[in-house]
């Protein structure tokens, strides 16, 4: 099972953003951190020697509206100040004129960067706004750049973990080769009950509390590894 964890509080102090890594380090099976631009190099200049965490950086969030060139000059950034994995939010501006060919130009610049820099790359798609028949095209797109851990959602807006749950289902209905991040907002055990019962085995959480209950629930920090 793959733990992760993000944090988009776009307000946060240097201070503040250290004392999430602190807590975050205290979860040993949390195998990546993701969090925004501005705060990958100090994030990354912080963690632990003895901690082998992998530093995210979320592009475009929480919109999907910027530029391809001006997302090239942020994966640049990111990878300068020590991102391993980017993680891209699907433009939205594009989706919504259903512009296909620019949306697989985007993916393919994105993606050649990355690919030079050997850095993961990720997308993170937004159920809530865009039905399934959309959806499952954007999958299509990023499976034929080989890029099939994809998020299902940015975990910026509340959502039902059922319907978090049903959305991932009917998108791996229509491509089974890809593997869906599930990234719902988890408030109590009977969440996790949910997810287990689902047979998820990659998923992305967005407080400290989860990842409480999570070693609460599998009582020990290395079953998870």
């Amino acid at each position: 099972m793959k733990i992760e964890f993000q944090y988009t509080d776009e307000s946060s102090s240097n201070k503040e953003i250290l004392s999430v890594l602190r807590d975050i380090e205290k979860f040993s099976f949390v195998k990546k951190i993701s969090v925004l631009p501005p705060y990958i190099k100090y994030l990354n200049g912080n963690i632990s020697k003895q901690n082998d965490i992998i530093v995210g950086s979320i592009i475009d969030f929480p919109f999907g509206v910027l530029s391809t060139e001006n997302k090239l000059n942020i994966i640049k950034k990111s990878i300068q100040d020590g991102a391993k994995s980017i993680e891209i939010v699907m433009p939205s501006f594009l989706i919504n004129n259903r512009q296909n060919v620019k949306i697989k130009k985007d993916i393919e610049q994105c993606y050649d960067l990355c690919s030079e820099n050997a850095v993961n790359l990720h997308y993170i798609l937004e159920y809530r706004i865009y039905n399934y028949s959309c959806l499952s095209r954007l999958v299509k797109f990023l499976l034929a750049f080989n890029l099939n851990n994809i998020y299902i959602s940015t975990g910026y807006r509340l959502d039902d973990i059922y319907d978090h749950i049903i959305a991932m289902r009917m998108i791996i209905k229509e491509n089974e080769n890809a593997n869906i991040i599930c990234n719902a907002n988890i408030y109590n055990k009977e969440h996790l009950e949910i997810l287990e019962s689902s047979n998820l085995s990659h998923f992305r959480v967005n407080s400290v509390n989860a990842l409480t209950m999570i070693r609460e629930k599998y009582q020990i920090w290395t079953i998870l590894g």
